[in-house]
């Protein structure tokens, strides 16, 4: 089977067609990743909205308010961080099985094993390399940019602007060229961070092209879920407001706000778990065709 950037694009659509409930699978893990989130951080949610409501009106954030919202911040990424980080391994995991191995569908291809914990360790240290370099190379646009600003040279610019743009290209660049490590590993068994790097060596373009049109198509998903879920939406918003609800309970929360909490959750799992299919099936279709060929 050869490469074929524009068939691996709509992967995430066949595999939706070949097994649908993968979707009510994958959209009940987010409604069950939100409420564990709300249920831990709800509180953390309704002061740290409550804090950015008392900016407004505001020209200049005063200390005491800039204080509030780190206060409510720190508690709320402490908790999202690591939840946030687990459930994208089971979900990607998920994904990369749905293609390579379809014949594990049971329970929306979900599992919770080694291939999860794999995908969380190479997750985790793709994003650390991937920081590094970004600051790295910050520093030294930002280095450029500051010379260039003390030597009175106004022409020196189109340095700092070709550096800049320079940098946005090689980090398209670096992702795509990683874009394979998760397919690898879940579907070779082992973690596989590099090997990525020669399997995409002559397939640079084409895999952008194909992230390309993945993407557009996601937006496209969004976009229709959107306008089929308004009236949804529009009708359980009015269960109350989350920034008047400083200081309560999760349940008093709940009890005051669940209409609109559950109906938002409900609406955004489903869009969610389309949108995961679309973009990020179409990387394992990727590394299926091309270890085929």
């Amino acid at each position: 089977m050869s490469f074929s950037a524009t068939e691996a694009a709509f992967e995430g659509f066949r595999v939706v067609r070949r097994k649908p409930l993968t979707v009510i699978f994958w959209a009940l893990a987010y409604i069950a990743m939100m409420g564990t989130l709300f249920a831990l951080a709800g509180g953390s949610i309704a002061s740290l909205m409550a804090a950015m409501e008392g900016l407004q009106g505001s020209q200049e954030p005063s200390p005491e308010q800039m204080a509030a919202i780190w206060r409510s911040y720190v508690p709320l990424f402490a908790l999202v961080i690591p939840v946030s980080l687990l459930f994208g391994s089971v979900m990607n995991a998920a994904v990369v099985r749905s293609v390579v191995r379809p014949e594990q569908s049971a329970f929306g291809y979900l599992r919770l094993g080694m291939d999860e914990l794999r995908t969380l360790a190479v997750t985790i240290v793709l994003a650390v390399l991937y920081g590094i370099f970004l600051m790295v190379a910050a520093m030294a646009v930002g280095i450029l940019a500051g010379f260039t600003a003390n030597a009175g040279i106004p022409a020196l610019w189109i340095l700092v602007v070709l550096a800049g743009l320079g940098l946005v290209v090689l980090l398209v660049w670096l992702a795509v060229r990683f874009s394979l490590a998760v397919p690898i590993t879940v579907a070779e068994g082992r973690i596989a961070i590099f090997d990525s790097f020669a399997m995409t060596r002559k397939h640079v373009w084409p895999l952008i092209g194909m992230a390309i049109i993945a993407w557009i198509m996601s937006m496209v998903v969004g976009l229709l879920g959107g306008l089929v879920a308004l009236p949804v939406t529009m009708l359980l918003g009015t269960g109350g407001d989350l920034a008047t609800m400083d200081g309560q309970t999760t349940l008093q929360i709940l009890q005051a706000a669940w209409p609109m909490v559950a109906g938002w959750i409900a609406v955004q799992s489903v869009l969610s778990a389309l949108q995961l299919a679309v973009v990020y099936a179409p990387y394992s279709a990727a590394y299926r065709d091309l270890k085929a060929g």
